[in-house]
């Protein structure tokens, strides 16, 4: 213990001597270790999602993937509402099973509206989801219709509370719930909504839900509800999974068999731990995003580890007279290793006390950059402590022991007689510079191709003008839907709206509706699917779309009229109507969609009929241009225009360029008036558009911070490196100028001294960047070509940025007299 006081004193001594050593080495180091700890935090978080309940590994959410001729397949995580009770009929491996499906309530309290997520759910909920209560029994509080669970959150709300079981909680259209239990606020790494209550699958919640949702008890060709089924121990998913054809095949009466050639279904199970991140599902990106991150971070740190080993074993090699010293009175080898190993850990340990600050000052502003939830509660984690003394440990022992082993090897008098030995040697230091700066110029061509695609995609023409159409929401409510013509005709007579029109969807909200179409007298094989866009008569005015040929819809046209929802007349055409069908009997056709039916041109395809589903026969009055109703991650989809208005929740309204303030407050004000008991919910289309690539925003910009602490950090370590080298060189230099060099001489061998390692570090991130970058962009149906001047300009930057590093010292050693280098030593 004297032995390990007597290594402290000396090392705290040596690096107070060396101050500016000593800054470089760990302010690298701290900053470092905060990032790579802010994205490791992350990962972790995104990656351990649901895993706290206590039969995570026996719990599978049960998802439906749709195959469909000339597209790839796609993946719902959701299911047809009769399908979970039957699974738990026929398999005797299931324990348990639960549907949960989100529906919008607006609660009253105190003559306010609120505007909530209600989650319906099987009586079971709990048996899977051990969520802790703090008032109420899991095993009953689900158990009758009409009952309410809150979170912790709404409970306080609502209520000032939370000792309210029996408390009534109201909704504005009148129904009651009466709480029967309170539980803790879902932590944040859940895929379970966080903000919801939780009620019974057979409660009543208004006159328009209960009826939809009743009907849904037989219908099997629909995917809205999510469905989670609880196995028993040992159970094989893999060998459950194999047995869910035969039995859609028993149970579906709209299972048709992959070979077909017609729409198929297949379901596949998803474990609970790896639904936020799997690769097949809704967050097919977010595993690929997390891996980049993981990379970065790995990259980050590792530059500023081989910093802090390059500065290490660099300055060592300027204490060859001590060692020599220490020897010749006798320290044994190992005294010695002892001491370079504890300055090394001692250097280590302040900059992971000062990482571990950084950590703690930036996490909220990086989580707020992100837009994600994020509990602090990890940042005090044991592990992340464990691991950082481990990291402490490792690299401060890899930074001294190596240039100790050299060092105290030779005798003291080879030492005294030598005066330096080499600790690696300068291949080695390049090595590392090169490593460095290839990792750096990597993330910064990253940062630049992020930044050109994201802008890229967001400027595609979209098909109709977005610019100053402002969406209104909440249409659907029940209290809403007898009430949008008069709401739509209501703001026309607002100063400032030139137009408005309703649908079920607006552009970028994710919707995936599609059914097959195909020409009378042709055969329907499945082949020919267009994407189906429910809408009221108004919405193509209101959206802007351009008009290719024909006509849009049109109040005044009789064939734009909507047939009775209850029959339809067989002089109509219609052998039988589905509840699927649309009400209208004309339909506007995209461009794609109408090449797709075969026709040559727009004004061909007028007139002519074509079959929705089964057997609905469409008029088609209008071709419009191509839109883009997805991101450009999507391939454009050919467009089907339909007339419906059972489901339509947004109102597009088109204002005139004059409109300002006055107009959006007397729109708020209508809603009020219109609709006092349903919160408003209105955003412009451009922003709503926007968001849509907010992710890649947010990638764009978290690579650039990290990026910039990359090179911050690599030129950390060369500005240490540099001022190392003029040292080491001081008489060289001194006795090159009085053999005539002159200071740009002098000033050109040093900075080109750090250019060779920079330009091979260029030639080995330039190849790097393009096998990655251009898998990435695989992933956009509309991308950008990755272009050469981009990895110049990158290069030539962190070309420029060591130059500057440099030069500085090269300056001023360059200044020095020579009789003063020729002194040195």
């Amino acid at each position: 213990m004297k032995m390990l006081g007597n290594f402290l004193r000396v090392a705290v001594r040596i690096l107070v001597r060396d101050r500016m050593y000593t800054l470089l080495n760990v302010a690298g180091l701290a900053i470092g270790i905060a990032a790579a700890s802010m994205l490791g935090l992350y990962v972790w978080h995104e990656t351990h999602y649901d895993g706290f309940f206590s039969k995570a590994g026996q719990i599978y959410r049960v998802d439906k993937t749709e195959f469909v001729p000339g597209r790839m397949p796609i993946t719902y995580d959701s299911t047809a509402k009769p399908l979970g009770p039957v699974l738990k009929q026929d398999f005797p491996e299931v324990e348990a099973m639960v549907r949960v499906h989100s529906e919008a309530v607006v609660v009253s309290r105190d003559g306010n509206a609120f505007r909530e997520r209600m989650q319906v759910v099987d009586s079971d909920f709990f048996r899977l989801f051990d969520l802790p209560f703090i008032a109420g029994d899991p095993g009953t509080a689900l158990a009758a219709p009409g009952t309410v669970v809150l979170p912790e959150s709404l409970a306080r709300k609502y209520f000032n509370g939370v000792d309210i079981l029996g408390r009534t909680l109201t909704l504005t259209n009148g129904i009651s719930l009466t709480v029967s239990g309170v539980i803790r606020d879902l932590p944040t790494n859940t895929h379970l909504r966080r903000d919801a209550m939780l009620t019974n699958i057979g409660t009543r919640l208004g006159e328009n839900f209960d009826g939809w949702f009743t009907r849904m008890d037989t219908t099997w060709n629909t995917n809205f509800i999510r469905t989670y089924i609880l196995v028993k121990p040992g159970t094989d998913p893999a060998a459950l999974t194999a047995r869910f054809p035969a039995f859609l095949a028993a149970r579906d009466p709209n299972y048709l068999s992959t070979g077909t050639n017609k729409p198929a279904k297949a379901l596949v199970l998803t474990g609970l731990t790896h639904i936020h991140t799997d690769p097949t599902g809704v967050s097919a990106n977010l595993l690929g995003v997390l891996h980049g991150l993981l990379a970065v971070a790995a990259v980050v740190l590792g530059i500023a580890i081989v910093n802090f080993v390059n500065l290490s074993t660099a300055r060592s090699s300027l204490r060859v007279r001590e060692v020599a010293v220490r020897k010749a009175l006798g320290a044994p080898r190992g005294m010695l290793i002892g001491q370079f190993i504890v300055e090394s850990v001692l250097l280590t340990l302040v900059a992971a006390v000062l990482g571990y600050v950084l950590l703690e000052m930036l996490m909220p502003t990086f989580v707020s950059a992100l837009g994600i939830r994020f509990d602090r509660g990890y940042l005090y984690s044991p592990w992340l402590l464990v691991a950082e003394l481990v990291g402490v440990l490792a690299v401060g022992g890899l930074a001294g022991l190596y240039p100790a082993l050299v060092l105290s090897r030779p005798t003291a008098s080879v030492l005294l007689k030598g005066g330096t030995v080499s600790s690696g040697g300068s291949a080695v230091r390049t090595l590392l510079v090169v490593a460095q700066f290839s990792a750096a110029i990597l993330l910064a061509i990253s940062t630049i191709v992020i930044f050109q695609q994201t802008r890229y995609v967001s400027s595609q023409q979209l098909g109709f003008n977005a610019e100053g159409v402002l969406l209104v929401r909440e249409l659907h409510q029940p209290e809403a839907r007898a009430h949008i013509e008069s709401f739509r005709q209501a703001l026309l007579r607002i100063p400032g709206v030139a137009q408005a029109g309703a649908s079920f969807h607006a552009p970028s909200d994710g919707s995936d509706s599609t059914d097959n179409y195909h020409v009378p007298g042709t055969v329907d094989d499945g082949t020919i699917v267009f994407r189906s866009e429910f809408i009221g008569q108004d919405y193509l005015q209101a959206m802007g779309v351009r008009l290719l040929a024909g006509r849009l819809f049109d109040r005044a046209a009789t064939a734009d009229a909507l047939r009775d929802p209850a029959a339809a007349a067989p002089s109509e055409g219609i052998n039988s109507v589905r509840p699927t069908d649309p009400l209208g009997r004309t339909v506007v056709l995209s461009w794609r969609a109408v090449q797709r039916l075969g026709f040559h041109t727009a004004e061909e395809a007028v007139g002519r009929q074509v079959i929705y589903d089964v057997d609905y026969p469409l008029t088609i009055i209008g071709v419009v241009d191509d839109l883009q109703f997805n991101s450009a991650r999507t391939e454009l989809q050919p467009t089907a225009f339909l007339l419906d208005e059972r489901g339509l929740d947004v109102m597009a309204v088109r204002l005139t360029p004059a409109a300002g303030a006055a107009t959006l407050a007397a729109i708020d004000q209508l809603w009020k008036d219109t609709f006092p008991t349903i919160p408003e919910n209105r955003e412009f289309l451009d922003d709503h558009i926007r968001d849509a690539y907010t992710g890649e925003m947010r990638q764009g910009t978290l690579l650039a911070g990290f990026t910039g602490l990359a090179i911050l950090i690599a030129c950390l370590g060369l500005f240490g490196l540099a001022a190392f080298t003029a040292q080491r060189r001081t008489k060289e230099i001194g006795l090159r100028k009085v053999l005539g060099a002159g200071v740009t001489d002098i000033v050109r061998l040093l900075v080109w001294q750090f250019s060779k390692p920079v330009m091979v570090a260029n030639l080995i991130a330039w190849p790097l960047a393009w096998l990655g970058l251009s898998r990435w962009l695989q992933g956009y149906a509309y991308r950008i070509a990755l272009n050469p001047l981009v990895f110049a300009v990158a290069g030539l930057a962190a070309l420029v940025i060591a130059w500057v590093t440099v030069a500085g010292h090269a300056a001023r050693v360059a200044a020095a007299k020579p009789v003063d280098a020729l002194r040195y030593e």
